[in-house]
């Protein structure tokens, strides 16, 4: 099994650890394997996108960054290309699962700042079980996505956003 599929069902384990009282710990842990999960699956496309030696890949995942993705993402959902790849004549539309992968990882990002940070805020399971079943279906729209160019543009996009935003003149 994958990093990324190991990590989703550690979270389903945690968030339903402890059958009567859920500890905080539990639920926020599950919440941030939650994230995580959809974090290793979107990083691991992109690097292999740019590299198939196991290696150099690793490497190239390590240069990615969790704000670049989150602003990507969050160009990806409100339909905005970078400026370098727009094209005047025509208004992009960010296909619908490719929109539901990147909303919910804004989303899922959100909340695992809150779950590593915020010793304020308080989870509830079903809270977090929801937070994993979405992350389950972003990785359901990612299979079915995953293979078309608005797809690598999007995973790209996590490397190479500053650049290809920058006025292409």
């Amino acid at each position: 099994m994958s990093l990324s599929l190991d990590l989703l069902e550690q979270a389903e384990h945690l968030a339903k650890r402890d059958p009567r009282r859920p500890k905080q710990v539990n639920l926020r842990r599950a919440a941030s394997a939650a994230y995580y999960a959809l974090f290793h699956l979107l990083s691991g496309s992109a690097s292999a996108l740019f590299a198939t030696e196991p290696g150099l890949a690793a490497r190239i995942n390590r240069t990615l960054n969790h704000g670049e993705m989150w602003k990507a993402s969050v160009m990806f959902v409100n339909d905005k290309f970078p400026k370098a790849l727009d094209d005047k004549r025509v208004r992009y539309s960010t296909p619908a699962d490719l929109r539901l992968v990147a909303k919910t990882f804004i989303d899922l990002q959100d909340v695992r700042h809150k779950a590593d940070y915020d010793l304020t805020h308080s989870f509830r399971r079903h809270e977090v079980v929801a937070l994993i079943q979405s992350a389950r279906r972003a990785f359901d729209a990612w299979e079915r996505v995953r293979k078309t160019d608005d797809a690598r543009i999007y995973l790209a996009s996590f490397l190479l956003w500053k650049r290809w935003d920058e006025d292409p003149r």
